[in-house]
């Protein structure tokens, strides 16, 4: 069964019913990290759950860019709304294989720091029963899987520089 959701801005950020905010650093340089992120085939190598994700379409990528995946069974479809190379990318989920919500937008943040890169990832949302139910212990669980992910990436980037 698909779920459709409802397509949104930026401007999201600020009317959405709920907003989280994660933050975790990677002990690597902003183009690096942005290479990485920005590049969903390489996603199953570090983040965890994801199975399969791609763009549609041919290169260049950004905004208005739709973005597929396949995480922990689950199928998203995603439409980029901001892509500021190696600072920051958003996406609005059009649609999902389960009742998450009537509507989502995900931005992810780079920020340059002396020890690497801060990631800061905010998902605002509005709320599907799904959600409602999970309220209670997501913003938990989503840090921890956002710290997993540095963690992650951070120790994939640095063995793609061992290889080097």
């Amino acid at each position: 069964m698909w779920f459709p959701m409802r397509e949104v801005g930026m401007e999201f950020l600020d009317t959405a019913d709920k907003v989280w905010v994660m933050e975790a650093h990677v002990a690597a340089g902003r183009p690096a990290v942005w290479k990485a992120i920005s590049d969903p085939t390489v996603w199953p190598e570090w983040f965890p759950g994801v199975e399969k994700a791609w763009y549609e379409g041919d290169p260049p990528y950004g905004v208005g860019t739709v973005r597929r995946a396949r995480v922990s069974g689950q199928d998203m479809d995603e439409v980029m709304v901001c892509w500021e190379h190696e600072n920051r990318w958003a996406y609005y989920l059009r649609g999902a294989s389960y009742p998450l919500a009537r509507a989502q937008l995900e931005c992810t943040e780079l920020i340059q720091t002396d020890g690497g890169t801060l990631m800061r990832w905010t998902i605002a949302s509005d709320r599907g029963w799904l959600l409602w139910l999970a309220t209670p212990v997501f913003h938990r669980t989503v840090t921890r899987l956002w710290n997993r992910v540095a963690r992650n990436l951070e120790a994939w980037l640095h063995q793609g520089d061992a290889a080097r």
